[in-house]
Formats: C-alpha cells, structure tokens, sequence
C-alpha cells in the first residue's frame, strides 16, 4: 500500500483563457497511469476554460478573487491542492499534449533517479531563453547551464521538494524553482519530451516576461552575494526590449 501510494501523481494546469485546449488536455492527463487527480488552476478566465475543464473532471481552483494572480501564485496554489506526491505542471496550451509527456516527466522520479525534472522539447529555445535566462544562469549559476530549456513549463516533482521553496509570483517562478531547488541539493535532471506544439506568446507577455525572468536571476544572484545592488539594476535596465517569439 505504502508503494502504491508514492507512486500517486496530480497533474496541475495553471491556466488563465485557454477554452480552445484545456478539454483535450485534462483528458488526456487523466488517462495517464498514476494519475490520481487533474487540477486547474484558473486565474479569472473569461471564456469557457473553466465550464471545460469541469467537463473533463478537472478539480478547478479558482483565483478570480486575486487582483492579480501570476503563474507563479497558481503554481504555488496547484501544491497546496494537490493530494499526490508526485506533482506535474504542465502549459494548459499545449496542443498535442499526450500522456507519454507525463510519464517522462515523472519517471526518472519514480525511478528515485532525480526529485525533480525540467521537460526538453523538440523545437530550438525562444528569445526570453536565449537572450535573458541563459547568459545570467551561465554568468551566476554556471552549474545549472547546460539545461537546454529552464524557462519550460512543464515540471516534475516530489511535494516535498516543491514545499521546500518559495515560489515567484510571476513568470519567474520557472527559472527560480531551477536555482532554489538545485541550492537546497535535490537531484534534477532534465528530459526530452518530444516535440511541444503551442501557441506564441504576445509580445507584450514576452517583455514582462524577460523582465520577470532576468529579475528572479539577478535577485537571487544577489543574495548569494555573486553580485552587488549596482550590478543588479545595471543588468536590469539591460534587458532587451520587443524581442518577439515564444520562450
């Protein structure tokens, strides 16, 4: 029983306007082995996401109280819900989501090979990775730059491991897992989950995005003393601008 239990998986999608998908990728989660559960995290939708996700048998969370509620914050949410010791984060737009991905992801833990796992995908990394993230983690955690995607959504991990740290509230909150749970010593490793078909961000989430992005860098860099106050706005106002594709 003590086995069966561990092995107990909940499939987490935050998600904010993504009726178009999330049906499709409820479902398919749900038919994932080990999955005990599928919970959406919805952050004020204004279409049909959350009618759907309660169509398929998602348990949806509901943040519309929030002014704003921030991956991050539905993250950290999608935790504090989920029953299962393994919890998987996944984009709620992704189009041929299939439940291999799942089992990727949550495997090498499964397996006690790792407590935490970043998903590779098959297409070449977006402009907030290659310009923002991947230059500031090789500059102040070069241990962690051979990750060919630490912006992805798509995660795995031991619940314990996830309420060991904080999470960011915004669209740091991906990058900051990677550097928070690499410093307090768990095992990661990252997994190629084949080819992920999505929708492009806007542009105007691609800009916050990289601020957001460089922010939760800098700002741990800095606390571990790898950089000064000076150094972290000069860095700041470096961010590029209007650098248009998905991450």
């Amino acid at each position: 029983m003590n086995i069966f239990i561990k092995l107990m998986i909940s499939v987490c999608f935050p998600a904010k306007n993504e009726g178009k998908f999330i049906e499709r990728s409820v479902k398919a989660a749900k038919k994932t082995p080990n999955v005990m559960e599928v919970i959406v995290i919805d952050g004020g939708s204004m279409d049909d996401t959350v009618k759907k996700a309660l169509k398929a048998g998602a348990h949806v969370v509901y943040q519309s109280d929030l002014k704003y509620p921030g991956k991050g914050i539905a993250m950290r949410d999608g935790v504090y819900y989920a029953r299962g010791s393994i919890i998987v984060f996944l984009d709620a737009d992704i189009k041929n989501l299939d439940s291999s991905m799942i089992l990727s992801l949550t495997k090498p833990i499964i397996n006690r090979e790792a407590d935490f796992v970043k998903g590779a995908f098959g297409r070449k990394a977006g402009r907030v990775t290659e310009l923002v993230a991947k230059p500031l983690i090789k500059m102040f955690y070069p241990e962690l730059s051979s990750f060919n995607q630490p912006l992805g959504g798509e995660i795995a991990g031991l619940k314990n491991v996830f309420l060991s740290v904080n999470f960011e509230e915004d669209w740091g909150v991906d990058v900051g897992l990677l550097i928070d749970i690499y410093k307090k010593g768990f095992k990661i490793v990252e997994v190629d989950i084949g080819f992920k078909d999505h929708d492009m961000k806007p542009l105007h989430l691609l800009t916050d995005m990289a601020y957001d992005v460089a922010k939760a860098i800098l700002t741990r860099a800095m606390m571990d003393g790898k950089i000064d106050r000076i150094g972290y706005e000069k860095h700041i106002e470096a961010i590029p601008r209007g650098i248009g594709e998905s991450s």
